[in-house]
């Protein structure tokens, strides 16, 4: 079974992705903050990562630069409400497998995760 680690400050998104993610037969792991996304990407394996941007603490572009750094080379999904950073050079510089704008379409969600698996990057 896949896991995905969702990473939102928002508890009612990490509830909803979770469940629909759930019932798409994955396992989830969430985190609230940057600094626990770090440490459960450092300390578990994880197929997938979707990470919002603006967030307490570490920021979500600080989370990809620094697990990019490390070699972690897992597809990360941005869900971030900044709709004008989807062409950003610096984010896609990272390698992401898909920016999705908030608030998200789950059918648009799904599909990207099963997108972003299907690859076979891990």
């Amino acid at each position: 079974m896949k896991k995905i680690l969702i990473v939102d400050d928002d508890p009612n998104i990490r509830l909803l992705f979770a469940e629909i993610l759930k019932m798409d037969g994955f396992e989830i792991a969430t985190a609230s903050t940057g600094t626990k996304a770090l440490q459960s990407v450092l300390e578990d394996h994880f197929n997938l990562l979707i990470l919002d941007i603006k967030m307490p603490g570490i920021h979500g572009l600080e989370i990809l630069r620094r697990l990019r750094e490390k070699g972690r080379n897992l597809p990360i999904i941005i869900c971030s409400a900044f709709e004008g950073m989807q062409d950003d050079f610096s984010i896609k510089s990272y390698g992401i497998s898909d920016y999705l704008v908030k608030p998200v379409d789950l059918k648009l969600l799904s599909a990207s995760v099963k997108k972003a698996l299907a690859k076979d990057v891990i």
